[in-house]
């Protein structure tokens, strides 16, 4: 159960599932990463066009992996202040997302993974 409880956390905020498990180092290391390449490719493209359902579908199924960050920029986008982009910085705005919850899938199994083999032991 308890790697189950590692891949939620994982899920929501990057990092949160190896901090659980007592992997604090790696979890704070991976939280940074994950959370910079996120954040530069929304700080590029904006929230409204960056994680969008409907313009960039391929894309968001990546991006889902970043559930509290996909989740936080979806209000964010439905917010008065926020404004589209559009043409090569939207591109890699996108792919900088989309591998940021691409890093994320790696890191739910990662931590899942980890506390299986703790909870073996």
């Amino acid at each position: 159960m308890r790697y189950i409880l590692a891949a939620i956390l994982s899920w929501l905020v990057p990092g949160a599932g190896h901090w659980y498990i007592g992997d604090r180092v790696r979890g704070i290391i991976l939280f940074i990463t994950v959370t910079l390449t996120f954040w530069v490719g929304i700080y590029i493209g904006g929230v409204v066009s960056t994680v969008n359902v409907h313009t960039n579908s391929a894309w968001f199924l990546a991006q889902i992996f970043l559930g509290g960050y996909t989740f936080l920029t979806w209000v964010l986008s439905h917010s008065s202040f926020a404004m589209p982009c559009y043409g090569k910085t939207l591109d890699l705005a996108v792919i900088y997302t989309g591998i940021a919850g691409l890093l994320n899938f790696l890191i739910i199994l990662d931590a899942a993974a980890r506390a299986f083999k703790k909870t073996a032991e």
